[in-house]
């Protein structure tokens, strides 16, 4: 179990929680790979083209990352435009960058303006004020909101699914941090109300790499087996009164006998 995991998380996604945060984490770390190797092949100072690969990879490498878990009930929905959300666990996850300079997210939507369909995602899921359908959510003018069909479907589930919000910071060094956790629209503003804390998000614990070497076994040691038999040649009495050494080696082949050898 991940520590670091929140407890609303527990409460939403159950014994997946951890293998979920691991997923979003995962999938903001690849759309900085994918950044900034664009950024690379683009050879150019101007941020464009990273920006438009950060953009576009946000959604697409979520969308991969939290469906490749495997998990039950996972659904890919489609917003009717041209990014689509992952819904895991009855959880929509929506991630967005955002400037905090070294702050945790404040009560306001990270962009200068709230998009249609960022208002429809609002409308269509859970909340603990009323919303789109029912009733309009209070101080949000929804009397021309035409909620596209995709999403207007989310909003007749029982259940309604949740939203929560991936915040997180990234330029050209990279990943720096990430936040998630749930919150309201309360106006066409981006006055935010959060429902649950806002969670920092976390690298997933290291896998520790485990050697599955042999058992080592009496053949394995370097002193294990039977000690070498070298050969003696006994001397003559003259050899010892003459106190010649013994012969225990066999000498080298000379070139003479390596000819007689040849030709033999």
């Amino acid at each position: 179990m991940n520590n670091s995991t929140p407890a609303w998380a527990r409460e939403y996604f159950g014994d997946d929680a951890d293998a979920i945060q691991a997923a979003v984490w995962n999938s903001l770390e690849d759309t900085a790979t994918a950044m900034l190797d664009v950024h690379a092949a683009a050879r150019s100072k101007k941020k464009f083209a990273a920006g438009g690969a950060r953009m576009t990879n946000q959604f697409e490498r979520m969308v991969e990352h939290v469906t490749n878990l495997g998990i039950e009930g996972t659904e890919v929905v489609e917003t009717g435009t041209w990014y689509s959300l992952p819904l895991i666990r009855n959880t929509l996850l929506y991630p967005i960058r955002a400037d905090v300079d070294g702050f945790e997210p404040g009560d306001q939507w990270p962009r200068r303006e709230v998009s249609g369909v960022v208002q429809e995602l609002f409308a269509v899921t859970d909340s603990l004020t009323p919303r789109w359908v029912a009733e309009t959510l209070a101080g949000l003018d929804l009397s021309e909101l035409v909620v596209r069909r995709s999403l207007a479907e989310l909003a007749e589930r029982t259940p309604r699914p949740r939203l929560v919000l991936v915040i997180y910071e990234m330029d050209l060094s990279g990943l720096k941090r990430a936040w998630w956790g749930r919150a309201d629209l309360v106006d066409q503003t981006g006055t935010l109300h959060w429902v649950t804390e806002r969670s920092l998000l976390t690298a997933p614990l290291p896998t520790p790499l485990v050697s599955l070497s042999a058992p080592e076994t009496e053949d394995d040691r370097f002193d294990s087996g039977d000690l070498p038999e070298v050969p003696m040649e006994g001397r003559s009495d003259a050899d010892r009164k003459l106190d010649v050494p013994p012969t225990s080696e066999k000498p080298d082949t000379t070139e003479d006998d390596a000819a007689k050898s040849d030709e033999d």
